[in-house]
């Protein structure tokens, strides 16, 4: 029943109710993003807001059935994926069951179809108040469509809300073509479309990390190694695995350990060892986790700041300009670094053609538009330092990429840079 308050949604989007749809729409555009970049294919994402319904499609691999089905499991509420450290868009880690529940929280009513490898897939969901659990109708029939996956949620208003609403406000949720504006600046590889209006792919060969990549025993400490082993373990007990997670196969997954030599020398103090046998009085022994990330970090070299991947100077200008502001007066730089974990900044600054337009900042965390305003004081700090007033005629373009970010609220919408 948490999923079904207000309250918890709040906590879980980061967002209040009047954002829900634009942070679900932002949600469903990263995931599927992420599945067509891990297929390999070009993505190419489609948006369509009408008659109280929002639907995204993706040329993508198709969701796995398995994913569908445990999503609908509210009694687990464990992800691991949250533990993992790596440069990928903003997901969260129980962000389907927030897909499923949402709709109904802000609405009253909620029903998502789904439409992947050859089936459509019906959600509906009510409420059983007494015995305080959700009543999931999930049915499912074939369906002509075999590529991609579509996600369709009936969400009441959803034309004005995300297509006719007022965004003079600082305070008010952003446009849904807004936020394709976002994501079109921040990924020069992706066609989207909304309701038929195109953003075309500037750079079908652009690279960035994958989020199939392997994460990086560098990009660790021994506090989030351990929560990682602990969320694996907890969902082995979870599901009743036979076959639990042993040492080396848990070292198998980290970058430049996927070699037999290096992970029978890594995991050599601990060989049959389950990564369960480690646990006592409820905690990870934490000399193991602490010998474990010295020999993993030893074992292997930490990927290089550009391995991220960069937007680019190209790209972004060409989206200024493209926007209306003046090719003369644009001006790009990057950082990369190591500040803890490595890092690329990316910032591109221009002039609108439009004396009487108003300043417009686009800000993006590992590909994904930020939704809400900016996301740091420091970045507000240097806004003001620069004196871009809201009234000023100029566009700022800022984007980061980080193995991660401490956020200060579940819905990765406040953080500390």
């Amino acid at each position: 029943m948490e999923y079904f308050t207000e309250k918890e949604l709040t906590a879980q989007i980061g967002h209040p109710v009047e954002y829900w749809p634009i942070a679900i729409l932002r949600e469903l555009i990263d995931n599927a993003l992420d599945a067509c970049e891990m297929s390999n294919g070009t993505p190419e994402i489609e948006v369509t807001i009408a008659d109280d319904r929002i639907t995204v499609t993706d040329n993508g691999p198709g969701l796995p059935a398995d994913t569908l089905k445990k999503s609908l499991d509210y009694m687990i509420r464990v992800s691991d994926k949250s533990y993992y450290v790596s440069p990928t868009r903003g997901a969260m880690g129980n962000a389907m069951k927030v897909i499923w529940a949402a709709a109904f929280v802000a609405t009253g009513a909620g029903c998502v179809e789904v439409t992947t490898r050859g089936k459509f897939h019906r959600i509906e969901i009510t409420l059983d108040r007494i015995a305080q659990r959700p009543r999931i109708n999930h049915s499912q029939e074939p369906s002509f469509v075999k590529n991609g996956t579509s996600f369709s949620i009936r969400w009441t208003d959803s034309t004005r809300l995300l297509t006719e609403s007022s965004s003079n406000s600082y305070k008010s949720p952003p446009l849904a073509k807004e936020l394709l504006d976002g994501f079109a600046a921040f990924n020069p590889h992706a066609t989207f479309i909304l309701n038929g209006q195109r953003y075309e792919r500037t750079d079908p060969a652009w690279k960035k990390w994958r989020p199939d990549n392997p994460t990086s025993a560098h990009w660790y400490t021994e506090e989030t190694l351990r929560d990682l082993i602990a969320a694996y373990i907890t969902k082995e007990r979870a599901s009743a695995r036979a076959n639990a997670k042993t040492v080396r196969e848990f070292v198998s997954e980290f970058r430049g350990l996927s070699a037999t030599a290096k992970q029978k020398d890594v995991s050599a103090p601990w060989t049959g060892k389950h990564l369960a046998e480690f646990v006592t009085a409820g905690d990870l022994d934490p000399e193991f986790v602490r010998d474990l990330l010295a020999r993993m970090q030893a074992g292997s070299k930490a990927p290089p700041p550009l391995t991220l991947g960069l937007v680019g100077k190209e790209h972004l200008t060409r989206w200024m300009v493209s926007h209306g502001v003046s090719a003369e007066s644009i001006r790009y730089i990057r950082k990369v670094g190591v500040d803890g974990l490595p890092y690329a900044l990316e910032v591109a600054f221009g002039v609108n053609d439009d004396s009487d337009s108003v300043r417009r900042i686009v800000t993006g965390l590992n590909w994904s538009p930020v939704v809400g305003g900016d996301p740091d004081p420091t970045l507000r700090s240097a806004v003001a330092s620069a004196r871009f007033d809201a009234h000023d005629p100029v566009t700022l373009l800022v984007h980061i990429s980080r193995p991660r970010f401490a956020f200060a609220d579940r819905g990765k919408t406040r953080l500390a840079l």
